[in-house]
């Protein structure tokens, strides 16, 4: 009997175990629309978080676009005027790299912020980019 009093409980623990494990332990699938947020306006701002695609990066990378249907957007200083924002604390970039396809109406490039802000983004698991431009631009991520 107590055998199998023993099987039994370890087939339970082995089952809840199973079950916590999927529920809290499994790394978050992210998808697309989890990496990639819009705000609309006059000028149209996309950024999509690479770093969860790309685990060799070690500072928090951006994919980042401005576009509009008219305007020059090279009237905006994307380095001073996009700050990451974790738990409280601020982060301005430490590097803007311009695509070459970029031109008054389209602006392309990847931004990177520093390392610090990357064990900030692992520790808090959301921030927000906060770009100025007309006005204030909000993006938010929850990973």
């Amino acid at each position: 009997m107590d055998r199998k009093l023993l099987i039994a409980a370890i087939l339970i623990f082995a089952g809840v175990f199973v079950i916590l494990y999927n529920f809290y332990g499994k790394p978050k699938e992210l998808k697309e629309e989890d990496l990639v947020k819009v705000s609309y306006g006059n000028v149209q701002v996309t950024a999509m978080y690479l770093n969860p695609k790309y685990p060799e990066l070690t500072k928090p990378t951006f994919y980042f676009r401005l576009d509009t249907h008219s305007g020059d957007l090279y009237i905006y200083d994307i380095v001073n005027g996009t700050t990451l924002e974790v738990g409280g604390k601020k982060f301005s970039p430490v590097s803007w790299k311009e695509d070459e396809k970029s031109w008054g109406h389209h602006r392309i490039g990847i931004l990177e912020f520093p390392e610090e802000a990357l064990k900030e983004i692992e520790r808090a698991g959301k921030f927000k980019l906060v770009v100025k431009l007309e006005s204030e631009r909000v993006l938010e991520w929850e990973i």
